[in-house]
């Protein structure tokens, strides 16, 4: 067996939410470099990896066949359509799509609903746009932080369904439950306020929300 790789920033931020001797669901698995490399590390024993494409969920076969992983189970299709209740998951990573496209999979899905279940988004874009469709869609926030990963600093959340449905602010779309104090958060929240100065251009709206934000640093 080929010696395991290590996991970049972003990946291994999402694989520090991962439960010890969770029953896994890794959607748009890509590579599957997260379930292979909690399985090998011991962290978990078994998998499903599912994609909507074809290719990667090959690409993902290679990768466990090479580091001699058998127990994950790959899945072809559309979101957490790929999972039912006989699956058992009890822990769910979806990482590497847009924020917009993460929120309509995790809450279109009745799955997504299941008492206990702990939800792992990595957003590339949006993450303001995701925070506020979960909580206006009965989900909330359990654990959050950011990590860099090729020069760009990224939010990972756990999010958990409680079935209280709320409208929250503005402000709030853009920290969540960040530990303010932490330098990745930092970074994370300026990159947020130099967007909204841009954007600030066209609406000045966005530049008040930046004006908050620069309160919370």
């Amino acid at each position: 067996m080929s010696q395991i790789f290590s996991l970049d920033n972003r990946l291994s931020a999402c694989a520090s939410l991962v439960r010890k001797n969770a029953r896994l669901a890794d959607i748009g698995t890509d590579h599957a470099y997260l379930p292979v490399w909690l399985i090998s590390q011991g962290i978990i024993k078994d998998a499903i990896a599912s994609d909507i494409n074809k290719s990667p969920l090959e690409m993902g076969k290679a990768t466990a066949e090479k580091y001699n992983v058998q127990s994950i189970q790959f899945h072809l299709g559309s979101g957490l359509d790929t999972v039912t209740a006989e699956d058992n998951i009890t822990d769910i990573v979806i990482a590497g799509m847009g924020g917009e496209i993460i929120s309509d999979i995790v809450c279109s899905s009745p799955i997504a609903k299941n008492k206990g279940l702990n939800i792992i988004l990595q957003p590339m874009t949006k993450s303001e746009e995701l925070i506020k469709n979960l909580y206006k869609n009965g989900f909330e926030i359990t654990a959050q932080k950011c990590a860099v990963s090729n020069n760009k600093c990224y939010t990972i959340m756990a999010v958990a369904y409680c079935g209280v449905f709320k409208e929250v602010d503005e402000v709030f779309c853009y920290l969540g439950k960040l530990d303010l104090a932490d330098e990745n958060c930092q970074r994370f929240i300026r990159q947020h306020i130099r967007h909204l100065e841009n954007k600030s251009k066209a609406d000045r709206h966005f530049g008040e929300i930046a004006e908050k934000l620069k309160k919370s640093l």
